[in-house]
């Protein structure tokens, strides 16, 4: 036990000083992309106000809300990046870092199996009326697999979301897109009110 506790001590104290690091790090970019976050929350927000007499979509409203403004937070604590860094100390410390890929992209397809899932459940949802948007639900679900992909952290799959186009990284670009579909949907739906 002791052993556990002392290696867990070791890896928190690695992975705290490549997240201060990263904390150093952090530019006036990320606070356009908090930014862009806290108007979706926002707009979801108002959205949830409206909808207070259909409990589903109330809730549906408020829970968007809650996931944007806690994908904000992360994007100024770096908390994936954290986490990230705490598994991969464990795995150096504990020996089975050379393992890690195959059990690296198995997260991977599971993220992407329960994201596949999640957009048939919501389709059926949106088609039964349950949910107020499908562009809402999509940005939300793509942001949420987005996150995993990253605390996952493959080597393939960082490559890809690193890789700069015009300046600016396919992850940034995906995150983008998630959002802009949430707000994009939420505002749809505050004119239909």
């Amino acid at each position: 036990m002791q052993n556990a506790i002392d290696t867990f001590i070791e890896a928190l104290a690695t992975a705290t000083d490549v997240w201060e690091g990263a904390i150093a790090q952090l530019s006036w970019h990320h606070g356009i992309v908090v930014l862009a976050y806290l108007g979706a929350a926002w707009l979801c927000l108002l959205n949830a106000h409206i909808s207070r007499q259909n409990r589903q979509a109330h809730v549906f409203w408020y829970l968007g809300a809650a996931a944007l403004c806690l994908l904000g937070v992360n994007t100024v604590l770096q908390a994936d990046l954290f986490v990230t860094q705490l598994l991969r100390a464990i795995a150096k410390l504990q020996g089975w870092y050379a393992q890690r890929r195959e059990l690296q992209y198995a997260a991977v397809l599971l993220a992407g199996l329960i994201f596949l899932l999640s957009i048939n459940w919501l389709r059926a949802q949106l088609s039964a009326g349950d949910l107020p948007s499908e562009r809402v639900a999509a940005g939300l679900a793509a942001l949420l697999l987005l996150f995993a992909v990253r605390v996952v952290s493959a080597h393939g799959t960082d490559q890809v979301l690193n890789l700069h186009l015009a300046g600016v990284s396919v992850g940034r670009l995906l995150e983008f897109t998630g959002i802009g579909l949430v707000i994009h949907g939420a505002r749809n739906c505050l004119r239909l009110h």
